[in-house]
């Protein structure tokens, strides 16, 4: 019966009503369409630098981040991959090796970083297919190498030329070898395309002659899951004296602090919003309680409870809010799902921009159940709060003063 009644009440002044309706739906619609672009921005920009190429969690040996050296290469232990594996949220396991080398081709020479990977494994993490820009991608066996284009254009290298690179290998063995080119890649971040160089494991295992050792374990997450979750549960499992857990957090601090930065002004613009709907509800509380004093009055005098009267307004406010809130959540999902599947492209001067950064000129939205629940969450509330002032008034109201109104 209260519901009913509260029903009935918030469409008595039904141009008040949808008016405040409207505006937690704008700001309901608005706060999830600026967190999903936000979120799926900062994603995008995380999934270019880190779920691409360097992955979420990286495990090493003591010291090696500090001394990026090959004889800080370690043996992994096959227990230990086992016990990572099983870990909640561990998707894939990519070992890697990588040392520097002196590359030449012709009079030309450049410092390159050589990198050993599984090519089966590295395609569940990074799509060498949308980066390849010629030639063929690496496979199992293969013998020849893949470059970065900034690496290419140096050189002006094409399919089939050999490049050759001397550098040191483990223990100060020498590393000298000499293989051709089969593919060209786009790495997506200019830092990483002027000095990548690919080689299957083996084959740069056997060029450093580091046998069965790795300087990389890259450990990649299910989507959305945490990652620094996934680190501390690998540090119970393993031998800390050995080895580093590090997050991309940690390994790369520039561009968390980047997003953390772009994050605040967001925020502050959503704590706007939410100012601007407080502000709304808060108006139409306080008519809806002013202009009803004389009823509120007549009705505690013919008996009616004070708690019961309360119970009505606050199911008023709620059910105000909600009306405003699930307008504003089913309007703005399929925006945010159609967005999420076919992100916006940047072209021109802000590409071109994005592209220097090290970003794909894309934003993709997030599409995450969270990001429509917690802005709902906080407007009901803030409602909730609301709710304190008609209660006060009701606790406080003398009915013979509120009938000779």
């Amino acid at each position: 019966m209260l519901l009913k009644i509260a029903w009935r009440n918030v469409w008595r002044n039904k141009r008040r009503s949808l008016i405040t309706i409207a505006a937690i739906f704008i700001a309901v619609l608005l706060a999830i369409f600026l967190r999903a672009l936000q979120l799926g921005m900062y994603d995008n920009m995380i999934n270019n630098v880190v779920g691409s190429y360097s992955g979420y969690v990286q495990l090493h040996s003591k010291g090696y981040w500090d001394d990026k050296t090959i004889d800080n290469a370690f043996e992994v232990n096959q227990s230990v991959l086992a016990d990572i594996q099983n870990i909640d949220g561990v998707s894939t396991i990519l070992k890697r090796i990588q040392a520097g080398a002196l590359s030449s081709y012709n009079d030309l020479s450049k410092f390159v970083y050589i990198t050993g990977i599984d090519p089966e494994n590295e395609e569940i993490l990074t799509d060498w297919n949308k980066r390849l820009i010629e030639g063929r991608l690496l496979k199992k066996d293969s013998k020849s190498i893949i470059v970065a284009k900034g690496v290419a254009k140096y050189y002006n290298l094409k399919i089939g030329d050999t490049l050759i690179f001397i550098g040191q290998g483990y223990h100060g063995m020498q590393a000298v070898g000499a293989y051709p080119l089969q593919g060209v890649v786009d790495m997506k971040n200019p830092n990483l395309n002027n000095y990548s160089v690919f080689m299957t494991l083996p084959v740069a295992q056997d060029f450093v002659s580091a046998e069965n050792l790795i300087t990389n374990l890259v450990i990649d997450k299910e989507q959305y899951f945490d990652e620094n979750k996934i680190a501390q549960v690998i540090k119970s499992k393993i031998n800390n004296q050995s080895y580093d857990i590090m997050t991309w957090k940690e390994m790369t601090p520039e561009l968390d602090q980047l997003i953390e930065a772009d994050n605040a002004g967001g925020i502050l613009i959503i704590m706007i919003l939410y100012m601007i709907v407080t502000f709304g509800i808060f108006g139409t509380v306080l008519m809806m309680t002013q202009e009803r004093l004389y009823e509120f009055g007549v009705l505690i005098s013919i008996g009616m409870r004070r708690s019961k009267l309360m119970i009505t307004l606050i199911y008023e406010t709620i059910l105000l809010t909600f009306t405003g809130i699930m307008s504003g959540v089913v309007v703005s999902l399929p925006i945010v799902n159609y967005f999420y599947y076919n992100p916006l492209r940047l072209f021109g001067a802000a590409s071109a921009q994005m592209e220097t950064a090290g970003f794909e000129p894309v934003i993709p939205f997030m599409n995450s159940y969270d990001i429509p629940l917690t802005h709902s969450l906080i407007i009901l509330c803030i409602s909730l709060i609301i709710c304190v002032y008609p209660i006060l008034i009701i606790y406080q109201l003398q009915p013979i003063k509120a009938m000779k109104r």
